[in-house]
């Protein structure tokens, strides 16, 4: 099996490329280039609120790096490595994300409404205000992690892993949880009104002040 290495990109060509995204984005694509980004190490380096909306990323490694206010709206993130990010308060509305790794990513404050997101694992990660409104997950691990405070409003999960979470005053309101595995978490003071919880799993869950009012729920 053929293993990709990633190259590890200058700084002054990765400003570069941010500077042609961004003319790009401001002249709707008329001026500039979009940031096309592939097999990159960028690991622990500071992209402090750096513009990468609609930008393609994939199997790049940011392991480490500091992404806090980053926008990512609606970019495609695909196959890469944001293990232990610093990405508080970054946005990442509309994104796609498929085979990428979070584990113990800081994604407080977060925002992933409308995201896509698939066979991405988020083990460890600490999701403290973190917001997914009206995203669609399928195939993703949320082992060990901190959802305090965390909104999941009208979102589609599907084959989603919640084992040995922390979940506190989050809102899971009318949201589509099939399927999804809540085995040893702890749930407190959260909001389950009108959700589709059928084949959910609670074994050994331990919940305190949990509203399922109007769920569906199998007997």
């Amino acid at each position: 099996m053929q293993v990709n290495i990633r190259k590890r990109l200058p700084a002054d060509e990765l400003e570069s490329i941010l500077g042609r995204h961004g003319r790009w984005l401001k002249s709707k694509g008329s001026r500039g280039c979009r940031a096309d980004l592939r097999c990159c190490d960028l690991s622990n380096r500071d992209l402090f609120g750096a513009v990468l909306v609609k930008a393609i990323l994939r199997d790049i490694d940011f392991s480490h790096t500091n992404l806090r206010t980053a926008n990512l709206k609606q970019a495609e993130l695909h196959h890469c490595r944001f293990h232990q990010a610093h990405m508080q308060w970054s946005i990442l509305q509309g994104a796609v994300l498929h085979g990428s790794d979070l584990t113990q990513a800081n994604l407080q404050f977060c925002d992933f409404s409308s995201a896509t997101v698939s066979d991405t694992d988020f083990a460890g990660a600490f999701f403290h205000n973190a917001y997914f409104e009206k995203a669609v997950l399928r195939k993703a691990n949320f082992t060990g992690t901190n959802l305090r405070f965390s909104t999941w409003s009208s979102s589609k999960l599907s084959q989603i892993k919640f084992t040995a979470c922390t979940i506190q005053l989050a809102d899971f309101s009318n949201a589509s949880l099939r399927d999804t595995d809540f085995s040893d978490a702890h749930i407190f003071n959260t909001d389950f009104t009108g959700s589709d919880l059928r084949g959910v799993e609670f074994a050994a869950t331990r919940m305190e002040n949990v509203n399922f009012k109007g769920a569906q729920l199998d007997p």
